[in-house]
C-alpha cells in the first residue's frame, strides 16, 4: 500500500525545486531567502530514503542497479537527445543573437569528451540552464548501493548508524574538496535519516533536533562565520549546509504534520512524472526567461516577479510534461521490448 502523504510530499518538493531556479536562474530572488530556500535537496534525499522504509519488499542490489539503469539512467539519455536536438534548432534560428540559458557551442565540434559527458551523466554540453544535471551523479550512486546500507540499517541502532554517516561527512568535509564525494557523504546522511526516521521521530524530538542544527548555525555567525549565501556552502556541501538541511527538514515537517495534504491530479502529475519535470525544466526555463526578460523591461513590478515567473514556470512543466513523459514512456517501452527480443533470441 503506498503512502500518499509521502507521494505529495515528493511533488511539493519538485515544485520547491522549480521555486529555487526561478531565484537562481532567473535571479528573481535576493538574500537572505535565496539561502532559506535551499533545502530542497535535503529533502529530495530525504524523500528516497524514506520511500525505500515504506516498501513493502526490498530490492536487492543489482534487481536496484538495473531498475535504477531503466528508470533513470535511460530517461536522461532520452533527454540529453531531445535537448540537443532542441538546442540545435534553437541555435540556428537564432543565429548569432544570445539565447538565454544556452552554453554556446556548434554541434559539428562535439567530441568524445562531450558524449562520455552525457553517458556518465555528468553534463549535457550546450543544454539551456543544465546546472540542475549536477543532482544525477549523488542520487545514482546512493540509491544504487542503498540496499548495502539497508542491510547494516537492520543490524545496528540507528541513532547510531546515522551519527556514523554524519561522523563520515564531517571527516570528508576536513580533508578534501572534491564536490563529488563529500555531496555523496553530506546527500548520504539525508537519505539515512529518511529511512530511519519518516514516521518514527517524535515532534518533541525534531524541535530538539532542529534547535541543536540552529544553535550551531547560530554560533557559527556569532563566531564570524557567514551563512549567506548558502549557495557557497552547497557546493561542495558543508556543514553548515547540512545543518540548515537539518533544521529545514525540522520545520517544514512540523508545519506539514500539522494537516493532511489532499490528493488531486495535479499533485498526482508532478509525483508519476516528477523526475521527467525535473530534467526538461531547462527548456521551461529558457521560455520562461525569454518571456519574462521582455515583460520585466516594460512592466516594473519586481516585487512580483517572483510570484509571476513561478506560477509561469509551474504550469508550463505540467503542461510540457504531457508530451516530454509519453514520448519517454514511448522509448522505454520500444527498449523493453527490444531487450526482451535479444533475451529471447
Amino acid at each position: 500500500m503506498r503512502d500518499t502523504q509521502l507521494d505529495n510530499y515528493r511533488a511539493l518538493m519538485m515544485i520547491h525545486v522549480i521555486f529555487c531556479h526561478v531565484m537562481y536562474w532567473l535571479m528573481d530572488g535576493c538574500e537572505p531567502f535565496q539561502s532559506f530556500a535551499l533545502f530542497a535537496m535535503a529533502g529530495a534525499f530525504f524523500i528516497a530514503g524514506a520511500s525505500v522504509s515504506v516498501r513493502n519488499s526490498r530490492r536487492g542490489l543489482w534487481e536496484t542497479v538495473l531498475n535504477r539503469f531503466e528508470r533513470v539512467v535511460l530517461p536522461f539519455y532520452i533527454y540529453a537527445t531531445v535537448i540537443i536536438v532542441f538546442s540545435v534548432v534553437a541555435m540556428a534560428l537564432a543565429g548569432d543573437n544570445v539565447w538565454i540559458g544556452f552554453e554556446r557551442f556548434v554541434i559539428s565540434e562535439y567530441g568524445w569528451k562531450d558524449i562520455v559527458n552525457i553517458l556518465l551523466c555528468q553534463d549535457v554540453p550546450g543544454a539551456p540552464f543544465s546546472a540542475h544535471i549536477w543532482f544525477l551523479q549523488p542520487y545514482l550512486i546512493l540509491s544504487c548501493t542503498f540496499p548495502l546500507q539497508v542491510k547494516q540499517m537492520e543490524r545496528t541502532s540507528r541513532h547510531i548508524y546515522f551519527v556514523g554517516c554524519l561522523l563520515l561527512f564531517l571527516a570528508l568535509q576536513a580533508v578534501t574538496r572534491q564536490e563529488l564525494l563529500r555531496e555523496v557523504a553530506c546527500y548520504n546522511v539525508f537519505m539515512v535519516a529518511g529511512f530511519l526516521y519518516y514516521r518514527r521521530l517524535s515532534a518533541v524530538s525534531r524541535i530538539a533536533v532542529g534547535a541543536c542544527a540552529a544553535a550551531a548555525i547560530v554560533a557559527y555567525v556569532v563566531m564570524g562565520g557567514h551563512f549567506c549565501p548558502m549557495q557557497g556552502h552547497k557546493f561542495p556541501p558543508d556543514w553548515v549546509f547540512t545543518a540548515y538541511g537539518i533544521f529545514a527538514l525540522c520545520a517544514v515537517s512540523m508545519f506539514l504534520g500539522q494537516f493532511k495534504i489532499p490528493s488531486n491530479r495535479f499533485l498526482g502529475i508532478w509525483n508519476t512524472r516528477g523526475f521527467n519535470i525535473y530534467l526538461y525544466q531547462s527548456v521551461v526555463f529558457v521560455f520562461v526567461a525569454t518571456i519574462s526578460s521582455r515583460l520585466k523591461a516594460h512592466v516594473a513590478i519586481t516585487a512580483l516577479w517572483l510570484v509571476v515567473d513561478c506560477v509561469f514556470a509551474v504550469l508550463l512543466a505540467t503542461v510540457l510534461s504531457f508530451v516530454t513523459y509519453p514520448l519517454e514512456q514511448k522509448v522505454m517501452k520500444a527498449w523493453r521490448k527490444a531487450i526482451i527480443i535479444v533475451w529471447k533470441g
